[in-house]
């Protein structure tokens, strides 16, 4: 029998491992790698990006849904909508997924303000995401395909899907080592990908009509995977395996569906290029920022998820969406508050901020147990605004006369203002060994800082100018960190960060010198705490995540846990950063949970009472995983 099973030594064995759920972190790692590149394609191509996020978690949300709602069984459909009750059914096929998509961006397109050349911004990332998807699909089994003589087949372990359903229906002995080499049409699946990649990079300067790109793309897979049906096991399809015969040709429900839909956006492709000989192309339209409009689309896409029930997303699905709306919530707040220029209007964040707070709670999953949080891995994505202002009193001596020689000493305001939106995204994972943790993260921060120069006279006062009067240069952060806290016998304990940031950080004026500004392109994020967590503990940093950015800051403080080592905290000092006259501020921090709903708030503020002033709002959203 070990003879029929490897027939050739060159057939491919797959490592899979049953107990290791290879889909569902390929699953995640698709999805982040298809958002990560939208995001980059709409910066490409100018969209604005509060904009454009609300239209990618719309399309998201509804992709998600789709590959669920087409794989859903006759009697699945009929509980579904007598009940209102989410199946319990792991079945999915991209196929739902593209349709629902590609009807969610007909919908929103020319409400949001885009041209029809934002269906062509989703080709590439989604041949990337799937490609990536393929290599899941590979490792667990699914979407697997007939038995083949071939040296390529892959043969699976015991208890794999190929595996069961081979001994099922006989093929192999139950208790045999592994399965009967298959098809690897995950792989050819795969390979599709990137054949319509190539395509698309190939022609991606050739003038084409909005729209047109997304068609070849669209009937380019579907031709391939009509193809690739001749060679997946109806067992691995998790929609229209059945057989139908038609004018004599016997082929498979999804296949003849495929060859309907493959030919109409193939021939719609070629009618775009058709008529574009015909007539000037229009070009892409960039749509506006509208921010009462994303909100009201996000609070759509809260009701939704409610309707939905806790059943509807898994895990990796939460994360994904909670993920953007929280981004669209934080970024919409950003906006108002910095627009609300000196006076902060609460009025102008209540909503958005409002929003923020029941985004978790409607989102219907359980979140990461705060009563747990401390011997549990953990991933945090904490989305936030930062803002603030400081003078500097620099002098200088210029150049003077025909000699060259040194004039009169001189003196200048310089005065700053910046505002920026990121996050960071973290992993946390409990000590071996000892009570504590060590947390591995990136932060990216971007956004716009003011600069101001005034002459001042001799031994005058420093004046007040306005920063917004000045130009404007970008800001750019990107802070890789990690952290480790470590907690003794009777509770005393310690923790360090370590971490740079790089990038546009802030432009600075240098002492004593020609008043062109310098540009800061690292520096470091370093952080030290000692004593009793839970009690009182002391701590120093310089850089500590946000506070690189802008008017890079050190504090000296005091702290305490509040009775909980890693739950929450308060903390508050002195906050030394560059500024004159004088260089210290006072400053309050905190982090605490909002109820049970996995959010942590996270707000921090620093002033010396004059013109220097410092803000951060961030929230905070922990995802338990696995202890």
């Amino acid at each position: 029998m070990t003879n029929f099973l490897l027939p050739l030594p060159l057939r491919w064995a797959v490592p899979a491992d049953s107990g290791y759920d290879f889909y569902t972190l390929f699953y995640v790692l698709a999805f982040a790698l298809n958002l990560v590149l939208l995001v980059w394609e709409g910066h490409r191509r100018n969209y604005p990006m509060r904009t454009w996020l609300v239209l990618l978690a719309c399309t998201t949300l509804t992709f998600i849904l789709g590959t669920k709602l087409l794989a859903l069984s006759g009697p699945e459909w009929s509980a579904l909508l007598s009940t209102g009750q989410w199946p319990d059914s792991e079945a999915r096929t991209v196929l739902g997924g593209a349709l629902a998509g590609t009807l969610t961006l007909l919908a929103l397109r020319r409400s949001f303000g885009f041209s029809w050349h934002v269906f062509d911004a989703f080709t590439l990332p989604m041949c990337a995401a799937l490609a990536v998807q393929c290599v899941g699909c590979v490792l667990t089994g699914c979407c697997f395909g007939e038995p083949t003589a071939g040296s390529w087949g892959l043969t699976y372990a015991p208890h794999t899907l190929p595996y069961v359903w081979q001994a099922y229906r006989g093929l192999i002995p139950v208790g045999a080592a592994q399965s009967l080499p298959v098809h690897p049409t995950q792989l050819y699946s795969l390979a599709l990908c990137a054949a319509v990649a190539t395509v698309l990079l190939l022609t991606r300067h050739r003038a084409w009509p909005g729209g047109s790109r997304r068609l070849l793309h669209l009937g380019l897979l579907l031709t391939g995977r009509f193809l690739i049906e001749f060679w997946r096991d109806p067992a691995g399809e998790q929609v229209g395996a059945a057989l139908h015969t038609h004018g004599g040709m016997a082929l498979k429900q999804v296949q003849w569906a495929l060859l309907l839909l493959a030919p109409l956006a193939l021939g719609g492709w070629g009618w775009l290029l058709h008529r574009a000989r015909l007539a000037a192309l229009p070009p892409e339209q960039i749509p506006g920022p509208n921010p009462g409009r994303n909100l009201l689309a996000v609070a759509a896409l809260l009701a939704l998820t409610a309707w939905l029930g806790p059943f509807a997303l898994t895990l990796p699905e939460i994360l994904v969406v909670k993920t953007l709306l929280l981004t669209v919530v934080v970024l919409e707040s950003g906006a108002l508050l910095l627009g609300a220029a000196d006076a902060t209007r609460p009025a102008r964040v209540a909503l958005p901020l409002g929003l923020a707070c029941v985004v978790l709670v409607l989102t219907s999953q359980a979140p990461a147990d705060s009563a747990q949080s401390d011997n549990s891995a953990y991933f945090s994505f904490t989305p936030g605004v930062v803002a603030g202002r400081y003078d500097e009193d620099v002098s200088y001596t210029p150049s003077g006369g025909c000699s060259g020689s040194g004039g009169t000493p001189v003196r200048a305001g310089y005065y700053h203002r910046y505002q920026a939106i990121g996050g960071d995204f973290a992993y946390t994972r409990p000590s071996r060994h000892t009570p504590g943790r060590t947390t591995y993260g990136i932060g990216i921060w971007s956004g716009r800082e003011y600069v101001n120069a005034q002459p001042l006279l001799p031994g005058g006062p420093f004046l007040t100018a306005n920063a917004n009067d000045g130009p404007r240069y970008p800001l750019f952060d990107v802070n890789p960190y990690i952290e480790r806290d470590r907690l003794r016998s009777g509770g005393f304990g310690y923790g360090l960060r370590v971490g740079l940031h790089v990038g546009e950080l802030a432009h600075l004026a240098p002492e004593s010198a020609l008043p062109e500004l310098r540009r800061v392109s690292i520096q470091p994020d370093v952080k030290l705490w000692l004593g009793q967590r839970s009690t009182l503990f002391v701590q120093a940093d310089y850089g500590n995540g946000p506070l690189g950015l802008g008017n890079a800051t050190g504090r000296l403080a005091l702290g305490s846990g509040l009775g909980s080592d890693w739950n929450r905290s308060v903390l508050g000092g002195v906050a030394l950063a560059r500024h004159t006259p004088g260089s210290a501020m006072g400053f309050l921090s905190a982090s605490f949970p909002l109820g049970a709903t996995g959010l942590w708030l996270e707000p921090y503020g620093a002033t010396n009472f004059s013109r220097h002033r410092q803000a951060v709002l961030r929230l905070q959203y922990r995802l338990k995983t696995s202890k």
